[in-house]
Formats: C-alpha cells, sequence, structure tokens
C-alpha cells in the first residue's frame, strides 16, 4: 500500500501513521455494476504497511469503491503490519492459494519476478521523473513478465526515498563500516551495496527490525522518512544522511487463478479502480515525504548534510553496486533500458 533495497523499505508498503491522520482520499464517483447472480467474493489481500497508515488508508478507500461498485458483491479483506509474515511468505501463500493478493515492496515482486529490483537500485534515478517515465515505458513488459508468473500486477506503489538513518552522523560511505546496519533478509540491493563498503549488515525479516533496535543488535538502516515515522523506526535513531540512496517502489499484486476466478464484471472493477487508487497512493506519498522530513526533525532527528565530494563518495559506491548486481538481478541489457530514462 518499496524493498531492496534501498527499498528495504522500501521496505515496504509501511505507512505514515499518526502523520497522515485525518487525510482524506479523493475519489472520482462512477456508476455501480451490478453483481453476478447472487455471487460474492471476498478477496484477501496482506501487507507489511501498519494499520491507520497512509498505504492502509487508500487501500481501505479502495474497498470502499469496490464495494459501493458492485453493491457489496466484491470486496477486500486486508491484513495489515506483516501478520500474514514477510513478503516471501505472504509471496508464497499467493501461489498456495491461501491469500489472493499482496501489497508489497520490490523486495516481494523479486519473489515473483526479479528484474523488479532494477527499479531501486542505489542511484539509479535522479528523481520521480525519472522513475515514472521508466514504470510507465516498461508497465506492460514488466505486467507480462507477472502474467507468465501466474501473478496479476495491479497498480504501483511508492515506498519513498530511501537515506541512511543512523545513532552518530555519517557524512561518507566509509562511516558505515563500523556500524551494525540492518539488510532485508530476502533483499539482494541492500548486501550488495554493504559488500562494496565492506560493511557487516545484520541481516532480518522487516518486523524483526524494531526490536533489533531497541535490544541495540543493530544501530543504523537505509529506509524512507515515511516508512521510518510508519514503522516507529525514528525513535532509536538520532541522525539522517542527507544523500538520496534509491526510490523503494511497491505494486499491488494477486495470483492469477484467484483473479480468473472473479467474474469478469468483477475483474473490470477490480483493475479500473486499482488504477485510481495507486495513482491516489503515489500522489500521496510524494506529497507527504516533506511532511515526514519536518516531523523526524522535530522529533529530535539530526539532519547530516554532505559536500560535494563526499556526495561522489556515495556515488561511486552506488554505480559500483549497479555493477556488482548487473547480471544477478536482471540482464545487462534490462537494466540498461531502464537507466536510459534517468535523463
Amino acid at each position: 500500500m518499496k524493498r531492496s533495497r534501498f527499498g528495504a523499505l522500501a521496505v515496504i508498503f509501511g505507512a505514515a501513521g499518526a502523520l497522515l491522520a485525518g487525510r482524506g482520499v479523493d475519489a472520482q464517483p462512477s456508476p455501480p455494476t451490478p453483481p453476478a447472480a447472487g455471487a460474492t467474493r471476498t478477496l484477501s489481500v496482506a501487507t507489511l504497511a501498519p494499520a491507520g497508515s497512509a498505504w492502509m488508508r487508500v487501500f481501505e478507500a479502495w474497498n470502499r469503491e469496490i464495494r459501493r461498485r458492485t453493491n457489496k458483491a466484491l470486496s477486500i479483506t486486508f491484513y495489515p503490519g506483516g501478520v500474514q509474515g514477510d513478503e516471501s511468505e505472504v509471496i508464497r501463500k499467493i501461489r498456495q492459494g491461501r491469500l489472493d493478493g499482496a501489497g508489497v515492496t520490490a523486495v516481494g515482486l523479486a519473489q515473483i519476478h526479479r528484474p523488479a529490483l532494477t527499479f531501486q537500485m542505489p542511484g539509479m534515478f535522479r528523481g520521480y521523473a525519472q522513475l515514472d517515465a521508466a514504470r510507465n515505458g516498461l508497465n506492460t513488459e514488466m505486467a507480462q513478465a507477472f502474467d507468465q508468473a501466474n501473478f496479476v500486477l495491479m497498480g504501483w506503489a511508492d515506498v519513498g526515498t530511501t537515506h541512511p538513518f543512523t545513532r552518530t552522523p555519517v557524512r561518507t560511505p566509509a562511516e558505515l563500516r563500523p556500524l551494525h546496519p540492518w539488510a532485508w533478509r530476502d533483499d539482494s540491493v541492500l548486501p550488495a551495496f554493504f559488500s562494496v563498503i565492506n560493511a557487516t549488515p545484520v541481516t532480518l525479516q522487516v518486523p524483526e527490525v524494531l526490536s533489533a533496535l531497541q535490544t541495540n543488535r543493530i544501530d543504523s538502516f537505509v529506509s524512507s522518512p515515511v516508512a521510518t515515522l510508519a514503522l516507529q523506526w525514528s525513535s532509536r535513531v538520532t541522525h539522517m544522511t542527507q544523500v538520496d540512496c534509491a526510490i523503494s517502489i511497491g505494486a499491488t499484486v494477486f495470483g492469477k487463478n484467484q483473479f480468473n476466478a472473479l467474474s469478469q464484471e468483477h475483474q473490470t472493477v477490480l483493475r479500473e479502480t486499482a488504477a485510481q487508487f495507486h495513482t491516489q497512493l503515489i500522489r500521496n506519498l510524494r506529497r507527504d515525504e516533506g511532511v515526514a522530513l519536518t516531523t523526524l526533525q522535530s522529533r529530535g532527528i539530526t539532519m547530516v548534510p554532505v559536500s560535494p565530494a563526499e556526495r561522489g563518495q556515495w556515488n561511486t559506491a552506488f554505480q559500483q553496486t549497479r555493477a556488482r548486481l548487473t547480471g544477478q538481478i536482471a540482464p545487462a541489457a534490462f537494466i540498461a533500458r531502464v537507466a536510459a530514462f534517468n535523463r
């Protein structure tokens, strides 16, 4: 409702709870669709996004619109906060037919189609405009790849621009080396970065991170400001380095068999409303990133500036990480096509 890596958060469809409380979700009404002859269906969708977060608020509005358009014949039950397990477990449950769908980061998407991690390799995009161009330009190809893996790609989402969060000021990649940073156990991108800079991460699943911060098992992580607030990790760090590592992304997916079991009318409603509310989800996240940064500072997080020379060290490490991942998460030709949108 990103990740790898740097999505590790992207992580996450993890969200902005109290930060975003009270904000509504825009929806353009459409004429109701009569339900198929007496058939009703409740879809089950899991996500790491916490209850009350920005992502869950949009998901709940999406469900209300689905119910309205189908006269309550189709609805979604969401399982937030990782109650159905981490993203690898959720994808496994969809394959087994125990869940219908999920809102996941690129780390979860990579369990279906590994090249999805390409979009959040460090330093891949200068900003959201370039990310949008890449996702739009390659959307048909990505949807076909998911279809071949027996999944339906319903809509893209963002987790946000990621930064290093630490307990001491960090201005260069070398200053991360003596720390104990977190790496998502199912991710491939962030561990490659830590290997490049000779840091030793602690691998954990997302629901384990907060307790690991509380017990000092880890003392740093890379995440987006919105996810950091939503997952309550911000209470356990004191500094954020002002360098953009990556844009953590995500998407909502359904099992192909589960989607095909719906009536044609309900498939149409699900696709049309997914497009509407995932657009809203992206808009909300980008609107609220600045608010999240202000909130972090008000809670005592010190913003650590980097000089042009220091930024160059980060860019070098990002470039080396992308080179190391080429051929591992996706063929070189595909990575080059994604990178070509970064104009």
